[in-house]
């Protein structure tokens, strides 16, 4: 299991679901859009091909109407133990676009946000690291306040998916 720097680690914690659930939640476009965002904030689109070089793309809708779009490839798929991909913030035509709850942020800079799952006598141990791809970019200030802006928001998710998978295991028919 690849260790992730303190600066890439957003969430490492234990569902009380087996990984093939969790893995499943992470790889299903109709379970992703469950549950992948902060509170308040619906997911309007969602499409994923979880395969090597596979697409991502899902939307955020904030409270005030902001669509926030994000497209991205899945660089690894382990079923049920990692997957990785990379992703960055598009228009309506996934040309890369500013990021209408975070303007300053770099326009085409990606994203890379790996899940490890681990099964442990409870049920899954998931670990979240998130970081921006190039490293250069690494420390500048908006992706700075990205990353703590990434931290809450990620906190919020993650509890949405304890939610999720409380109501959905086993998953409905």
């Amino acid at each position: 299991m690849r260790v992730a720097a303190s600066a890439d680690l957003i969430d490492d914690r234990e569902y009380a679901a087996p990984p093939e659930l969790v893995f499943e939640a992470w790889t299903k476009a109709e379970h992703f859009a469950r549950w992948f965002a902060p509170d308040n904030v619906e997911v309007p689109l969602c499409e994923i091909d979880a395969r090597p070089g596979g697409v991502i793309r899902f939307q955020h809708r904030w409270p005030e109407g902001q669509l926030v779009s994000i497209r991205g490839v899945f660089d690894e798929v382990v079923a049920p133990t990692r997957l990785s991909f990379t992703f960055t913030f598009v228009d309506s035509n996934d040309r890369p676009t500013v990021n209408a709850m975070m303007p300053e942020w770099p326009v085409g800079a990606h994203i890379v946000m790996t899940v490890e799952l681990v099964a442990t006598a409870r049920g899954t141990r998931m670990t979240v690291a998130q970081r921006v791809a190039d490293p250069a970019l690494a420390d500048s200030a908006p992706v700075v306040r990205h990353r703590k802006l990434a931290a809450i928001g990620w906190s919020q998710t993650a509890e949405r998916l304890v939610a999720y998978l409380e109501r959905r295991t086993p998953w409905d028919s």
